[in-house]
């Protein structure tokens, strides 16, 4: 963590000192939930090693070790009201989540300022009464189907509390309060603990960013840890604990942030050299883990322009947060993702099928955005032949089976080639054959070989060949 940030962090700590505290109550997550985050891009940039939504697992994950919370990220950039709505059932009800947090109201009401509208009811902005029907319906369905709700005032719009935006924001956010009481959902009020950070330093020159913000409303570090903070109290963690933990957590995300950086720095050279691409506009990612990274593209398809963009260990989350470098800058015609045997199974990773769909629906959409073609493939199987391998009970078959027809439904519903290595290399039992592996988790050249026609398929009804 920079040293810049220490004591801001300090200050923040020293002014919820000094507020009133709620009274305590129990903790309001249960072993084994799962929580969707629906938001704005504060939310969807919430996934980085810093962000408020890794900061909420790794609190988590530091206070309650005995229970696994799985928390989907459902943020993207740019969204308002209306689009969150339109997506609700594919990106939250989909998963069947315990708890739904929303994040709503900042492009709302920021939007509306665009194309030179200075009092904010420019189109591109949703209006108060719009804005507070939309919310109440996503309410209203969550419950319906058995989820909690916790209800997010928006955060600032400019770190000048007079600025324009932010007493636009004012009605709307009351409008969540009045939501939240109404409907009987946990009010998580970021707008209130925004304010008191900052009223202490208004003053009138006072910047639009730099305390919480980074551009007036996309968040530090401090913007992040607050915004984690505020959640999870409202959530029942308790006050004194958090605070305590913070230096763990905070230790948790460095290593998450130089994991990253390992990551970017892995292909950084070849993304502009483009060794295998001789064709561009025709060039395909093979995107995924272990089983790509160890998988000699070059030598079994000589006449195709694929890039290997494998990591070793990597999750579904990991391989998102590198997708828009070693993907979406490389200008493909395609991408192939392939989680080879699904490093999400590992328990340590406290990822749910639903995580894992998510991960991939959200590179999906991006590379669609691009007009990028997509496939993806189906989880590859495990054996536990071998001695010492006892695999199976992270990576058990009916598990297995059943995320791949969860991805082959996905495809369906995308339009999206799928690819079944699962199928090719499977023995009669559902296990990894064990003359296709020399370890049970990878393919060996016998397994490469089973499945070198299934992307050449691919590649075919591409014409990339």
């Amino acid at each position: 963590m920079h040293k810049k940030y220490y004591s801001l962090f300090a200050g923040i700590f020293l002014c919820f000192l000094f507020m009133e505290t709620a009274a305590a109550q129990p903790l309001l997550l249960r072993d084994q939930q799962v929580v969707v985050t629906l938001g704005n891009s504060i939310t969807e940039g919430g996934e980085s090693p810093e962000g408020y939504v890794s900061l909420m697992r790794k609190a988590l994950e530091v206070l309650y070790p005995e229970m696994t919370v799985f928390i989907i990220n459902a943020g993207i950039s740019g969204h308002k009201s209306t689009d969150m709505y339109d997506r609700f059932d594919a990106d939250v009800l989909r998963w069947q989540p315990h708890w739904v947090t929303i994040s709503v109201g900042v492009n709302d009401v920021w939007h509306g300022f665009y194309d030179n509208h200075p009092k904010g009811d420019g189109p591109r902005g949703v209006p108060l009464p719009v804005y507070r029907e939309k919310v109440t319906a996503m309410v209203q369905r969550a419950q319906r189907h058995n989820a909690r709700v916790a209800l997010f005032t928006a955060t600032v719009i400019k770190e000048n509390l007079n600025s324009a935006e932010n007493q636009k924001l004012v009605s709307y956010n009351q409008a969540i309060r009045d939501i939240a009481k109404k409907y009987k959902c946990v009010l998580v009020d970021q707008d209130a603990v925004c304010r008191r950070v900052l009223l202490p330093l208004q003053r009138p020159d006072m910047a639009d960013r730099g305390i919480l913000t980074s551009d007036g409303v996309h968040m530090l570090p401090a913007g992040n840890w607050l915004m984690a903070r505020t959640c999870l109290i409202a959530l029942g963690v308790e006050e004194s604990r958090l605070d305590a933990a913070k230096p763990l957590i905070e230790s948790l995300v460095t290593k998450d942030q130089q994991a990253l950086q390992k990551s970017l720095e892995r292909y950084s050279a070849q993304n502009h050299e483009l060794i295998f691409a001789s064709q561009p506009g025709k060039r395909v990612v093979f995107y995924g883990s272990s089983s790509v990274a160890a998988w000699p593209l070059h030598k079994d398809f000589p006449r195709s322009p694929l890039l290997n963009r494998g990591i070793g260990g990597e999750t579904t989350r990991q391989l998102w947060l590198r997708f828009r470098q070693d993907v979406l800058q490389l200008d493909p015609t395609g991408v192939i993702i392939f989680l080879g045997s699904a490093n999400d199974f590992w328990p340590e990773h406290r990822m749910c099928p639903g995580h894992t769909l998510a991960n991939l629906s959200r590179m999906v959409r991006m590379a669609r955005s691009k007009n990028i073609k997509v496939a993806v493939g189906a989880v590859m199987p495990v054996n536990d032949y071998l001695p010492g391998m006892n695999v199976l009970a992270s990576h058990p078959i009916e598990r297995v089976q059943q995320l791949n027809r969860q991805i082959k439904e996905f495809c369906a519903d995308q339009q999206i080639p799928f690819i079944d290595f699962y199928s090719s290399v499977a023995d009669e039992s559902g296990k990894l054959r064990q003359d296709y592996s020399d370890d049970g988790m990878h393919c060996n050249r016998k397994g490469y070989d089973a499945w070198k026609p299934l992307v050449e398929d691919v590649l075919t009804l591409w014409e990339i060949r």
